[in-house]
């Protein structure tokens, strides 16, 4: 959560309402979905909570934007986009990089100190909230007279890159500002490590900045008399960078600017930026009230879902065409239309009903059957282990001398070592037996949990899936001990275990076998092989075995 600070008689200016009291906007902010974290009246300064999910209203004209509509001031229509012939040319080495940008071009700005302030603002919000201190998201905003165009975007040795950078009268280094500049300082873990960095460079040849750590003194500062401006946002994700500079040009519209794309040129990848589509979506007003419980009209629903921003239109009885707002990034489900549906419908409004249904509550078969396998294994002499989530293609597949599928792969981690989200649990249990080698043998562990499976027929693309992993590591173990154990497993939650000889990579050949459950292929088991455990430091032989129950 994060906030946000202002002026509470310029907010009763925009939504015309000049008599508001502070006691009527916290009313109003609540049913909003926002609080009110402090007024100080004599600096006329309002202090709002902003929800994570809300990174639009993170300044005063997204804010103003959202209430203006909300309470039906003045109704949302999206931004237009015009066309022009600029380009940036991202080169091979940005792409080999990791790295992305999305930009866009304003025009007609009349600017003043207050506004120049908020821009600031919102860059800053926007690199320690969505941004996460910069680490997925830099943006740079640079007077337009004094950049000719294209720009390129490309990655240079840190002794290659020269400027004088904001805060600086002298020429430095890229590896100077990193060193010796308090910004370059505060941020430099942020590229530690890497032989090249960053850089905005226009026709010129003059640097316009070096992000995600900072802009140049000559090209990247904005004063009152800026009337044309050039954005970059950088990061590894093109969606975020959509979502950011999408924020932005339309908190530039309503200081009065046009907006203007342009076509940012990959080696192999043209895009216009801003995209100049507007987002839509069907919705069933049936689901809505469903999920709700209530029984909005539908020609209600679309004139409180056009107080949400949304530009709506209805096609049939039971459903709505809506235009997203692009810089919404909390709208990616028909729940997320629901939700906003019923703030502007009034939570207070919604009456409960009592259910026409009377049931028991009980618990669910998996979990059911998770307890037993738990229980089972417990009495068996094995510990549980509780594994992490997430993982990585090396501790998951190469190590494990497999290719990899059937995975989901992270867009981004801030641990970098961290890359999928985990489809099986043998690899956490091998490094768990890692980390405790100064204990006594035999070491007997096991987990039962739900793993995350690519599934492309789901809406999320995954699904949750219950496994069940054993592993016994001794000098003396052999793959009659570990059958025994899955065979006793099996048995006693009542199913019939056949075995069939198969080699795999990561067990020992001739020392496994795919494991039948009730004539199903539901897994593994053998001896793992010695290659993997060297790639897992680990002397001990282990046996194990892997099911999907």
């Amino acid at each position: 959560m994060a906030t946000i600070e202002i002026s509470f008689e310029k907010l009763k200016q925009e939504l015309k309402n000049p008599a508001l009291s502070i006691e009527d906007l916290e009313s109003i902010l609540f049913e909003f979905g926002l609080e009110i974290d402090g007024y100080v009246e004599a600096e006329d300064l309002l202090k709002i909570e902003v929800t994570a999910e809300r990174v639009d209203l993170l300044s005063f004209y997204g804010l103003s934007r959202a209430l203006k509509a909300y309470l039906d001031v003045e109704k949302y229509r999206p931004i237009e986009v015009m066309e022009s012939d600029l380009q940036v040319n991202v080169s091979q080495s940005v792409v080999d990089y990791g790295a992305y940008t999305m930009s866009a071009v304003v025009k007609d700005l009349n600017l003043d100190d207050q506004k120049i302030k908020e821009i600031i603002n919102i860059q800053e919000k926007l690199h320690v909230t969505y941004g996460r201190k910069r680490k997925s998201i830099a943006i740079g905003v640079y007077p337009l007279d004094k950049i000719k165009f294209p720009i390129s975007f490309d990655a240079k040795a840190p002794k290659d890159i020269k400027f004088v950078p904001l805060g600086e009268t002298q020429e430095m280094t890229g590896l100077e500002i990193l060193e010796k500049h308090p910004t370059g300082v505060a941020y430099s873990k942020l590229v530690g490590g890497k032989k090249k960095l960053l850089v905005f460079i226009d026709s010129n040849n003059k640097i316009l900045s070096m992000p995600p750590i900072i802009n140049s003194l000559d090209t990247g500062k904005v004063t009152e008399n800026t009337k044309e401006i050039f954005i970059e946002c950088t990061g590894q994700n093109l969606s975020k960078l959509s979502y950011t500079i999408n924020i932005l040009v339309e908190m530039f519209k309503d200081i009065g600017g046009k907006v203007y794309s342009l076509q940012v040129n990959y080696p192999n990848l043209k895009i216009v930026s801003p995209n100049p589509k507007k987002p839509t979506m069907q919705v069933s007003i049936d689901y809505l009230n469903q999920v709700l419980g209530t029984d909005i009209d539908i020609n209600l629903a679309s004139e409180l879902l056009e107080r949400m921003m949304y530009v709506s239109k209805v096609i049939d009885n039971n459903k709505l065409e809506l235009i997203v707002p692009k810089f919404r990034t909390d709208v990616l489900h028909d729940n997320d239309v629901a939700d906003d549906l019923a703030r502007a419908y009034g939570f207070s409004n919604i009456i409960p009903k009592e259910s026409r249904v009377v049931s028991v509550a009980e618990k669910l078969e998996v979990s059911i059957k998770q307890e037993q396998i738990n229980n089972i294994m417990c009495n068996m002499g094995f510990v549980e282990i509780m594994p992490l989530t997430l993982s990585s293609t090396k501790n998951s597949f190469d190590d494990f001398l497999i290719a990899g599928k059937d995975y989901v792969k992270l867009g981004f981690s801030a641990e970098s070592s961290l890359n999928i989200v985990s489809n099986w649990l043998l690899p956490k249990l091998l490094k768990t037996l890692t980390f405790n080698q100064h204990r006594s043998y035999p070491q007997k562990i096991f987990a039962c949990d739900f793993v995350v499976v690519e599934d492309l027929t789901k809406d999320v693309k995954s699904k949750n899936v219950l496994k069940t992993s054993c592993v016994i590591a001794d000098s003396k173990i052999t793959f009659t001990e570990i059958s025994s154990v899955l065979l006793r497993l099996v048995n006693v939650l009542g199913y019939e275990l056949k075995l069939e000889k198969k080699d795999y990579n990561y067990y020992m050949a001739g020392r496994s076998a795919t494991v039948l459950v009730d004539d199903k292929v539901v897994g593994t088991i053998g001896e793992l092989n010695p290659k993997v455990l060297i790639n897992y430091n680990y002397t001990v032989p282990v046996c194990g075995f892997e099911i999907e129950i």
